[in-house]
């Protein structure tokens, strides 16, 4: 119960939106903004513990917890998630907002990848190629550019309220090769001699 707490208060903390103004679920609000961008993210990370007011690191868990948890809160939502085993669960339609990066939300589609986010654990190559294989997808059907798509971390650098030496968001993580993954979803940058 301790790790579901945790886990619901990150998520929380990366919404940064009341209440009221999500209704994100298994749908959320008609988007008014053109898709322009993908956001990936990871399901484990830091945050405050309520308890302690103190940092700690909240693990992956799995992919039915963490849908669970996320469908069950009117506040969550995610539009996509990836287990390590490159299962891939839908959850809001992508034509519908869910609140998962403050100020970019509604201009953006939200992919959970199940890894601690925390630079060390591994992404399996089955994740990977199911995330490549998605994300090929979204750039045809949406015209996605390679500059589209986005970390967590890139967008958010807002720090934690328990410790303003540790960022909020860190996800996916270091350990997430993202040129890789880029190069495989659009042709590799050569750089110009």
């Amino acid at each position: 119960m301790k790790i579901r707490s945790a886990v619901i208060g990150l998520l929380l903390a990366a919404l940064a939106v009341p209440a009221s103004d999500a209704e994100a679920r298994r749908t959320g609000k008609v988007r008014t903004e053109a898709i322009d961008m993908v956001v990936i993210h990871s399901t484990g990370g830091p945050t405050c513990d309520a308890a302690t007011g103190k940092p700690i690191w909240v693990k992956a868990g799995t992919l039915e917890e963490n849908l669970r948890n996320i469908e069950a809160d009117h506040n969550l939502g995610i539009h996509y998630m990836i287990d390590r085993d490159g299962t891939l669960r839908a959850s809001v339609p992508e034509d519908q907002v869910v609140h998962h990066v403050f100020h970019y939300s509604g201009r953006s589609i939200a992919i959970e990848l199940i890894n601690d986010g925390d630079g060390r654990d591994p992404f399996p190559d089955a994740q990977l190629s199911s995330l490549v294989k998605l994300l090929s997808d979204i750039k045809q059907r949406r015209g996605i550019t390679r500059d589209g798509i986005k970390r967590h971390s890139d967008l958010d650098h807002a720090l934690l309220s328990c410790d303003s030496t540790q960022r909020r968001k860190v996800d996916p993580g270091a350990a997430f090769p993202f040129a890789s993954i880029l190069d495989r979803v659009f042709q590799p940058q050569h750089k110009k001699t």
